[in-house]
């Protein structure tokens, strides 16, 4: 019977989907290993004092993950961008899942 029990509840275990932490910025939710990744492309061109240019550098990077070209192509992209740049600095609390801005946990 406990082998059963253990049987069941591994079962069960494995086949419940993996919930990823979603991070959410006006309209568009994108997962924060993705916000992480744009962190990182965003450090490299932080040098730039135009909004406009940065953000147009930024959307033609190969390696900026596929989830933000939705973002690109709309007139709030600056707004969205620096909203989650803002997201840097509370890296670590969203992690946590303390942040509003994050769920998935």
């Amino acid at each position: 019977m406990k082998i059963l029990f253990a049987v069941v509840f591994l079962s069960g275990c494995l086949s419940s989907p993996v919930k990823r932490v979603m991070v959410q910025e006006g309209d568009f939710t994108f997962p924060l290993k993705d916000v992480k990744e744009l962190w990182d492309l965003m450090d490299m061109d932080s040098d730039s004092d135009d909004d406009k240019s940065q953000i147009s550098t930024l959307c033609k990077d190969p390696e900026l993950p596929e989830v933000f070209q939705p973002v690109c192509g709309t007139p709030d992209a600056p707004q969205v961008f620096h909203g989650l740049m803002d997201l840097w600095v509370k890296a670590d609390v969203c992690e946590i899942c303390a942040y509003a801005a994050c769920s998935g946990c």
